[in-house]
């Protein structure tokens, strides 16, 4: 059990005390309850038998993954990672399985083109408490897993849930094996119009040198789709190609605070309840410079939540 200690004032301390979860359905039901967590994942099946194992979650994101979530609520050993091997072979094994599992999905997003010719892995693994050998044995295996620990606390009568991300080593060895995509300009070219690539590097640096001006404690992460400014896991806002050609932007936030930042925003907006977003369609008129209150009042709802 810990308890966790919030200075309000110079005198005046808040405790949070952590809220084991009863076991793993409760678990599960929370990350699904709390959409913003996986807000780019959009859920297929649960409790699916997937060869000899059955994962809690199966999914496809945006970045044409399926996306196979588990669920542990006891610390996650080493144990672990032979599972995720037999996931990752069943799911590259079986796309039929998981492409049956979209048809018949209802109220598929409009937005998720799946490539079923060139669709990767993605796995993710929640856990309370997360060796740390765990993330030192990743390098081994040439699969996008996330190992996410998370905690829920309680904040006077607020529940609040903590997430830490571990991040696999890096092996600085050389290896004959292919690793992870690397997603930098060459991989962007590749994929999508020349121009426009240059277009996209020039309006995440516009968005970097706001950030940086105000000081928003913001990473920038790259994807196969997008790219996001992330506090710790989740998004704040960023880029997302809507095409070969086109670009967006996406504020993270609920549909009553769109409707605040939308008041401020000199260029239209619309929301996307699916994903969680308020979206700014780019064309040659959008000066980023001119959404800077836009961004400082998503990052300032977003601390404040």
């Amino acid at each position: 059990m810990y308890n966790l200690y919030f200075r309000k004032s110079q005198n005046n301390l808040i405790t949070a005390v952590e809220k084991p979860f009863k076991n793993e359905e409760e678990l599960e039901k929370y990350i699904i309850d709390s959409k913003e967590i996986f807000a780019d994942i959009f859920i297929l099946k649960r409790q699916i038998r997937a060869g000899t194992d059955i994962p809690d979650i199966i999914g496809v994101d945006k970045d044409n993954n399926i996306v196979i979530i588990e669920n542990k609520n006891t610390q996650v050993t080493e144990d672990i990672l032979p599972q995720i091997l037999r996931y990752a072979v069943w799911a590259e094994t079986n796309p039929d399985s998981i492409r049956a599992m979209w048809a018949e999905a209802k109220h598929r997003p409009e937005d998720i083109e799946i490539e079923w010719d060139n669709i990767d892995i993605r796995i993710i693994v929640l856990a309370p408490s997360i060796k740390l050998s765990v993330p030192r044995l990743l390098r081994k295996i040439n699969y996008n897993v996330e190992l996410i620990e998370v905690r829920c606390f309680v904040i006077g009568n607020k529940e609040s849930i903590l997430l830490n991300k571990l991040e696999a080593e890096p092996d600085t060895r050389t290896r004959s094996v292919k690793g992870l995509e690397v997603y930098d300009k060459e991989f962007y070219r590749q994929q999508r119009n020349s121009k426009s690539v240059e277009e996209f590097y020039r309006i995440v640096n516009e968005i970097d040198k706001i950030v940086k001006k105000k000081k928003m404690r913001l990473e920038i992460k790259f994807n196969k789709n997008y790219m996001g400014f992330k506090f710790g896991f989740p998004n704040v806002f960023g880029v997302e190609w809507l095409g070969t050609k086109s670009l967006g932007l996406f504020f993270m936030v609920s549909f009553e605070n769109y409707k605040k930042i939308k008041r401020i925003s000199p260029y239209n907006m619309e929301y996307n309840e699916r994903w969680k977003q308020a979206k700014i369609r780019c064309d040659k008129n959008v000066n980023i410079k001119r959404l800077e209150k836009v961004y400082v009042m998503v990052y300032k709802i977003f601390i404040e939540k």
